[in-house]
C-alpha cells in the first residue's frame, strides 16, 4: 500500500479524509436537453473538487491514476521507512523533503534482546501456582519427605 501525503500548513502529512484541492481542467461537457453531453477541449481552467485521501490511495494503487494525476491535486506518494538492521521504530512517523521526493522518517531504538527462557524449576513453581499447589506439597504427595 502507497502512503499518500499533502502539505499542511507547511509541513507533509499523511492524507486521510477529505480535502477541498485545486485540480486543473481542460474541458467542458455540454449537456443537451435531449440528453447527449459532448466533452469539448478549452483552454485549462482551475475548479475545486473534495477528494478522500484514503479513496486517493486506492486508485493510486490499483493504477486507475498516475503519479502526476496524484501529484497534480497537491498530493505526493511518500517512499516507505525501513529500519536498520537490529533497530525496531518508536513513535509517530514524520515526513521530509529530499529532491522532490518526500520520505517517511520515524525514531529508531536498539531492538531490545529476547528475555531469558525461564528455568524448570521457574516452569513447575508457575504451573502449580495455578493450581495453589506449592512445592513442597508437591514433594509431600509424592512421597519425597521435606
Amino acid at each position: 500500500m502507497s502512503i499518500i501525503v499533502c502539505k499542511i500548513d507547511g509541513v507533509w502529512q499523511e492524507w486521510h479524509g477529505y480535502r477541498t484541492v485545486q485540480k486543473m481542467v481542460s474541458t467542458y461537457t455540454a449537456v443537451y436537453g435531449d440528453g447527449r453531453q459532448v466533452e469539448t477541449a478549452c483552454d485549462p481552467y482551475p475548479v475545486e473538487v473534495q477528494i478522500d485521501g484514503d479513496r486517493l490511495q486506492q486508485i493510486y494503487d490499483q493504477g486507475t491514476w498516475s503519479l502526476e494525476e496524484v501529484e497534480a491535486v497537491g498530493a505526493k506518494v511518500a517512499l516507505p521507512f525501513a529500519a536498520p538492521e537490529g533497530k525496531q521504530t518508536f513513535g509517530s512517523p514524520s515526513y521530509v523533503e529530499a529532491d522532490g521526493t518526500v520520505q517517511q522518517v520515524y525514531q529508531v531504538e536498539d531492538i531490545p534482546p529476547p528475555p531469558v527462557p525461564p528455568t524448570a524449576e521457574e516452569k513447575v513453581s508457575a504451573m502449580l501456582a495455578n493450581f495453589d499447589v506449592s512445592t513442597r506439597d508437591l514433594q509431600s504427595v509424592l512421597g519425597l519427605g521435606v
